[in-house]
């Protein structure tokens, strides 16, 4: 044999180290009501909102940053807790069997919404909006107590404040 002749323990390739796996789907079901209520404004606006864009509307922000994001956060809490209290930089906690059900509750009572009359549809906008305020306050107080910065205590803030803001705004003005 030749120079050119490969020992066994040079030709076998190290073993690749393992990353841990990431459910997709436990990082995008929060925000999967963002999403869509984006891409159904795209569309409604693109496709010629017409003369009653402002109920649409409406309509559409319950059904997707109130039903489908609280659905989606729901399923997260309930489905993904462990990984999920990571993200947000808190212990897993039965309460996160606790928050699950109650997003998955309001979520489907705004789902329900749409076959109802608008009050019903504000009387979940009130609901959800106080809730998330409130989730919203025990993620500063986790901010400036306890210096929780992780993606999940501090990106959500945006959707605890702006959303029901908007949503509230949204009803008032466009109803």
């Amino acid at each position: 044999m030749g120079t050119d002749t490969m020992s066994t323990d040079t030709m076998t390739p190290a073993p690749a180290q393992q990353k841990p796996k990431r459910h997709v789907a436990g990082g995008i079901l929060p925000f999967i009501g963002l999403i869509l209520f984006a891409i159904a404004t795209i569309q409604q606006f693109a496709g010629g909102a017409g003369a009653h864009w402002g109920p649409q509307l409406v309509s559409n922000a319950v059904v997707y940053l109130i039903g489908w994001a609280m659905v989606g956060a729901g399923a997260s809490h309930l489905l993904f807790g462990k990984k999920i209290s990571k993200t947000i930089g808190f212990a897993q906690s039965p309460y996160e069997i606790e928050v699950g059900w109650a997003d998955l509750a309001m979520g489907i009572v705004a789902l329900m919404s749409v076959y109802y009359s608008s009050d019903f549809a504000l009387a979940i906008i009130f609901a959800s909006s106080i809730y998330r305020v409130g989730c919203g306050l025990g993620h500063i107080r986790s901010m400036i107590r306890d210096r929780n910065f992780a993606p999940n205590n501090t990106l959500i803030l945006v959707i605890n404040f702006l959303v029901p803001a908007f949503l509230i705004y949204a009803f008032y003005a466009w109803n």
